[in-house]
């Protein structure tokens, strides 16, 4: 029986201990697992995004509809927001110094307060400049929950995440001329980050309307040997909105020419082909050398949770060999 107990007590031991690591890591990693919206946008008059079409002068009107999914009352934040292109080749809401088509967008309200379960409709209008050109612009409205921006704003004296959940409602504005989609590659090369070296892509939509997808498929060579293979689909990228596409390296490179070979195939758009030559310097292999060292923990993660993760391990490993030696060990027989 004690050979029995002992087992159990380090099963126990180990399993507290195999989830003490799997939890340590995701939140120091990231947000939180995501929790049921509070709320939802909707638009008024079509189950789909928002689409307008106009001409330049004119002023566009329509309506958002704002839900109270929750049993409480909510107080919800509206912003007008640009859309452009994100380095993952998503849409990314800028609502911060609106330099582009959400500059023309005005909400009737900026703050929406719903008791639980209740709705209201926004109005929003558009005014279209007379000097816009192009067929397609691009806007959005997001919506934030007041109590988890006032969360994110406390002061804290230590270290943690806030989640801040946004849903943004899409708004094409549609003007009259033809649609067209190009992509050029404007500039390759191999950065250093604190997060490591990346080779990186300077992408350029063109045309009037937006990519909704584009495929990356190359290979980073290193003489004959591939030191990268690559394969991915990029999505909404956005006409004049330049991205900055990052390849993760997964080992350090070193001083001396890259071949990168491959193809990029946007959707609908003439594809590019590549067949370059880049190099790292002298000066670049020092930087990474200096910023991110080779062993050095990931960045995002302090150190002392590398290191209760890596005590965590050792304590593992401790415990299965003595569950191990618990195992081998004949049960004595009770007379």
């Amino acid at each position: 029986m004690t050979s029995l107990n002992l087992h159990a007590g380090a099963a126990a031991t180990i399993a507290a201990l195999a989830l003490a690591a799997s939890t340590a890591a995701p939140a120091s990693a990231g947000a939180p697992a995501p929790s049921r919206p509070a709320f939802a946008l909707t638009p008024v008059g079509t189950s789909g995004a928002l689409l307008m079409r106009g001409r330049p002068g004119r002023v566009l009107h329509g309506a958002v509809l704002v839900r109270n999914l929750s049993g409480h009352r909510i107080t919800i934040k509206l912003q007008r927001a640009d859309i452009r292109g994100a380095s993952n080749g998503n849409a990314d809401y800028g609502t911060t110094e609106l330099s582009r088509t959400g500059r023309w967008l005005k909400l009737a309200a900026t703050t929406v307060r719903l008791n639980p379960h209740a709705s209201l409709k926004v109005a929003y209008t558009v005014r279209v400049p007379v000097t816009a050109r192009g067929a397609s612009h691009y806007a959005g409205i997001v919506g934030v929950d007041a109590a988890e921006l006032a969360v994110k704003t406390r002061k804290r004296k230590s270290f943690s995440f806030n989640r801040v959940t946004r849903q943004a409602l899409p708004l094409t504005l549609r003007l009259p001329g033809p649609l067209t989609r190009s992509l050029a590659l404007r500039s390759l090369e191999i950065k250093v980050e604190p997060a490591g070296a990346g080779l990186v892509l300077g992408l350029l939509p063109g045309g009037t309307e937006l990519i909704a997808r584009a495929r990356v498929k190359l290979r980073v060579l290193r003489g004959s040997r591939a030191v990268v293979t690559h394969d991915s689909t990029l999505g909404q990228l956005f006409p004049g909105a330049g991205l900055d596409f990052r390849i993760p390296l997964v080992s350090q490179p070193t001083k001396g020419s890259y071949r990168v070979v491959g193809v990029i195939r946007p959707e609908r758009a003439a594809p590019i082909y590549i067949d370059q030559t880049i190099g790292f310097s002298p000066a670049k292999a020092a930087e990474l050398e200096r910023v991110a060292p080779p062993g050095a923990p990931l960045p995002g993660l302090p150190l002392w949770v590398w290191l209760v993760l890596g005590g965590a391990g050792c304590l593992l490993v401790m415990l299965l060999l003595l569950v191990w030696k618990l195992r081998r060990r004949p049960v004595e027989q009770v007379a």
